[in-house]
């Protein structure tokens, strides 16, 4: 199914630069029509046709594009367009004026669409296919195999003629670099629109992973913690029955079990975040760190508003490893956590004054997953350390209220 739907996009985007390319070919010709009308050029110069030409060569390829079900075929097709196309534009430069005039310049577009939609050697093998038929245009033309054809009937020196001022300031100037300047924004269209999917389902895909991990705290908070508390329960009633009974250990082992469930249940997400929100639950967090550690923790801690859940259970699970990371490596005697709105959105900082380390060595499973997640969300995490010098953690993602809709 993903195959189908890569497949789908692959050839909407090809389909939709064709469709461009003849709105382009389209103004090119509506321009060469009124540079001949304006000027002393022939009605049957090619200035005008070849444009021509060109746009009616998009309306087959465009059939036979549209009916490609594997995407290996669709590519070579358009390639075997482009190489069609690079033929006509050949001829069309020999009968233009070859290297006399701005022939060069018409192979421009299609090798700028060669190389952004073909695979990596397609695309080269388009480029090398237009340099070479010009080389031989420009070669044979000059050792006179071919006949050369003049697109201007100048006495003189060119710039002394109108017709080859207007033609080249329409046709070269105006004409190029409109098509030009409406390439490049079809593809930034197409990039923007990639983003904008992109960032969908990157939004999307944090909020699925916050729902599960919603599910499962609650379940091991309600469902495996009750069951463990109702075994422990039984269990003391066995013991009052049967004094002689050796259960000691068994409830010991029953209340480390409640007690890894409930850490377990708190680590993937704190009822305090449902409950309260964001700052509580990590003023929450920082108390406890105080006290199970030596560490003189600070917080400041000021947000106005609540960032989305998704946001609010990311910036607890960073400040939470970053935390614990302290706690384990660090050997800090202060840890101080800040959280801050900025303008592109939120902002968490966690430091510490330990022994640090350097920021391109391997880090642990638990800071890339963090940061995988804070690149999900549109966020960036930086880490800043040095040897002895403590470690400076700072992760900022976009909220509801800050974020671009256009990202």
């Amino acid at each position: 199914m993903s195959g189908d739907v890569g497949l789908r996009e692959i050839k909407a985007n090809i389909l939709r630069t064709i469709l461009a390319r003849r709105i382009t070919l389209g103004v090119f010709t509506a321009v060469a029509l009124v540079v001949i009308l304006t000027s002393q050029i022939s009605y049957l110069n090619p200035l005008f046709y070849a444009p021509l030409a060109w746009f009616l060569i998009t309306f087959p390829f465009q059939f036979l594009i549209s009916r490609q079900n594997d995407e290996r075929t669709l590519h070579w097709v358009h390639a075997t367009f482009f190489i069609v196309e690079i033929a006509i534009i050949t001829l069309l430069i020999h009968l233009m004026g070859g290297s006399e005039w701005i022939g060069i310049m018409f192979y421009l577009f299609t090798v700028i669409y060669a190389n952004f939609f073909l695979p990596r050697l397609q695309g080269y093998l388009i480029t090398v296919l237009a340099v070479l038929l010009y080389a031989l245009l420009v070669m044979l033309e000059y050792a006179g195999w071919i006949p050369h054809n003049s697109l201007f009937a100048v006495l003189g020196e060119p710039y002394r003629s109108l017709s080859y001022t207007l033609t080249t300031l329409l046709a070269g100037g105006i004409g190029i670099y409109a098509t030009l300047a409406f390439t490049v924004r079809e593809f930034s269209e197409i990039y923007a629109r990639k983003n904008r999917a992109l960032a969908r389902l990157s939004k999307q895909l944090l909020s699925a992973q916050e729902e599960e991990r919603r599910r499962l705290a609650h379940q091991l908070h309600d469902r495996l913690g009750q069951s463990l508390a109702a075994v422990k329960l039984h269990l003391a009633t066995l013991r009052r029955r049967h004094p002689e009974a050796e259960v000691g250990d068994v409830v010991e082992l029953l209340n480390q079990a409640i007690e890894e469930t409930r850490t377990l249940a708190y680590s993937l997400r704190p009822p305090l975040l449902d409950d309260l929100g964001l700052i509580p639950s990590l003023r929450r967090l920082t108390d406890m760190t105080a006290e199970a550690s030596d560490l003189e923790v600070h917080a400041d801690l000021r947000l106005s508003g609540r960032p989305p859940p998704p946001i609010e259970s990311l910036l607890f699970g960073a400040a939470q490893e970053a935390m614990a990371n302290v706690r384990a490596h660090a050997r800090a005697k202060r840890l101080t956590v800040t959280l801050r709105r900025a303008p592109a959105g939120v902002v968490l900082t966690v430091e510490d004054d330990g022994i640090g380390f350097r920021p391109n060595d391997p880090q642990g499973l638990g800071l890339q997953g963090i940061r995988e997640r804070v690149e999900v969300a549109g966020g960036v995490m930086t880490i800043r350390s040095r040897p002895g010098r403590g470690s400076h953690v700072t992760v900022e993602v976009p909220d509801e209220a800050t974020a671009d809709p256009d990202r």
